[in-house]
C-alpha cells in the first residue's frame, strides 16, 4: 500500500511540474517606426522608404520597402537583432542615408529630416 501511495503522489506531482513548468516564450519581433518629415518637420506622405542589409557580411540578406502614410510614417518589424541601412525617395527629393538598429522585443524610431 505504501508503494502505491508514492507512486500515487509521484504521478501527480510530475502532471502538476508539465502544467506548471516555464514554458518557452517566444520572443517578440524587433519592431521599427520611420518618421520622415521635410526641411519644415512636416510628414511627408508617399515616400519609399527602404530598409536593407547591403552593407552588413553576408549571410543573411534583409530588405524590407514601405511607403509612408499620411503621418510620413512607416512600420517594420524583424524576428532577429539587426543592423539596417536606411534610404528614402521621394519624387526628386534627396534625403540622408542613416542606419538603425533593430532588436527583438524593442521598438526603434527614427526620424529621417530632409535637407
Amino acid at each position: 500500500m505504501k508503494n502505491k501511495t508514492v507512486i500515487f503522489f509521484s504521478v501527480i506531482l510530475m502532471v502538476v511540474a508539465i502544467f506548471f513548468a516555464p514554458s518557452c516564450k517566444k520572443e517578440e519581433p524587433g519592431k521599427a517606426i520611420i518618421t520622415v518629415v521635410d526641411s519644415l518637420n512636416i510628414p511627408v506622405f508617399g515616400a519609399v522608404v527602404n530598409l536593407n542589409s547591403d552593407n552588413n557580411p553576408k549571410p543573411g540578406i534583409v530588405k524590407d520597402k514601405k511607403t509612408t502614410d499620411n503621418n510620413g510614417r512607416t512600420y517594420h518589424e524583424f524576428p532577429l537583432e539587426v543592423i539596417l541601412q536606411v534610404e528614402v525617395t521621394k519624387d526628386a527629393m534627396i534625403f540622408p542615408k542613416s542606419n538603425i538598429h533593430i532588436i527583438p522585443g524593442e521598438t526603434a524610431e527614427l526620424t529621417i529630416k530632409y535637407r
